[in-house]
């Protein structure tokens, strides 16, 4: 590779992505909800907050086999889309479908997941190149490509399907506080965790489940698929500030609530009290919100 050794040797670059190179600012506080790698050979992060995944890869050319600068050109653009979507393909494999499994665990149990998640990898857009042209006429080219966690062309729209097979095959239990609602029930619009400090990490469909208890709250009893597939089972964001400011998803008025710990192999699920559990199916049985999917999860 023509990367780091001749480097010194840069004469001019063009065609420059509008994409900022990431890889080279801190991370900081952002770091609980934006997942990055970044080797030699390519870059990659999962913004759970913004709801996207990108991978950055580079390739170039050999020089002698090509005749023409713009045939160089085009066999580096070639080499750095096939690492870009390859790299792109590995880093979705490894994402956390909920909080006890992961994508490369369910596609080989499930024909259908696998189908539709190569479908949406092969649908992944082009969303910046970067050409930089060294002294000797070599080329060294990087593509970024990138797909969308939720909507119908992102990965909800294969996990969504997944959970309500799973469902069906296994119903779990919800957690009940009968039919009577106290009159002092909160008239809440949404439903934000608190779940900073406890380790939590993001996942396409974690569930909030209640201390002590076997029941489920929330995850797969109560969602709407077109909501679950339109928004994501739950949102992600690093302050309740930020949260409340999420409108379009949790409304006006949303419940808070701090979670007690983390749950599952990979400790995306979060666990509530039994109080603030009884609290949160009050209010949903006021409006609705669990179901359309008006939940955000706030990590870090």
């Amino acid at each position: 590779m023509l990367r780091h050794t001749i480097a010194l040797s840069l004469i001019v670059t063009a065609t420059v992505s509008a994409q900022t190179r990431w890889w080279e600012e801190e991370q900081g506080a952002r770091a609980a909800i934006e997942e990055r790698t970044v080797t030699a050979e390519y870059k990659s992060r999962i913004d759970w907050e913004a709801g996207f995944l990108e991978v950055t890869a580079g390739g170039t050319c050999n020089v002698e086999k090509a005749k023409t600068k713009a045939q160089c050109y085009g066999m580096a653009v070639k080499t750095a889309r096939h690492l870009a979507l390859e790299k792109l393909n590995e880093i979705v494999h490894g994402v956390r479908i909920d909080a006890n499994n992961l994508f490369v665990n369910e596609v080989e149990q499930d024909v259908q997941l696998r189908t539709t998640t190569q479908g949406i990898i092969k649908g992944a857009r082009e969303i910046g190149l970067q050409q930089t042209e060294f002294a000797d006429g070599s080329i060294w080219v990087e593509v970024t490509m990138g797909l969308v966690l939720t909507g119908e062309k992102g990965l909800s729209s294969a996990v969504v399907p997944w959970i309500q097979r799973r469902t069906q095959a296994a119903p779990p239990t919800p957690f009940s506080i009968g039919s009577q609602v106290s009159p002092e029930a909160p008239r809440a619009t949404g439903l934000i965790v608190d779940a900073t400090g406890l380790g939590v990490r993001p996942a396409l469909a974690p569930r909030v489940l209640v201390e002590g208890r076997t029941e489920e709250l929330y995850g797969r009893v109560n969602i709407d698929r077109a909501s679950a597939v339109r928004y994501g089972v739950v949102g992600y964001t690093d302050t309740v500030e930020k949260a409340r400011a999420l409108k379009e998803r949790v409304g006006e008025n949303p419940l808070v609530v701090r979670a007690v710990a983390s749950g599952g192999v990979h400790g995306a699920d979060v666990i509530l009290s039994a109080d603030d559990a009884a609290r949160v199916v009050a209010a949903d049985m006021k409006a609705g919100f669990l179901k359309e999917c008006r939940v955000v999860f706030v990590v870090g």
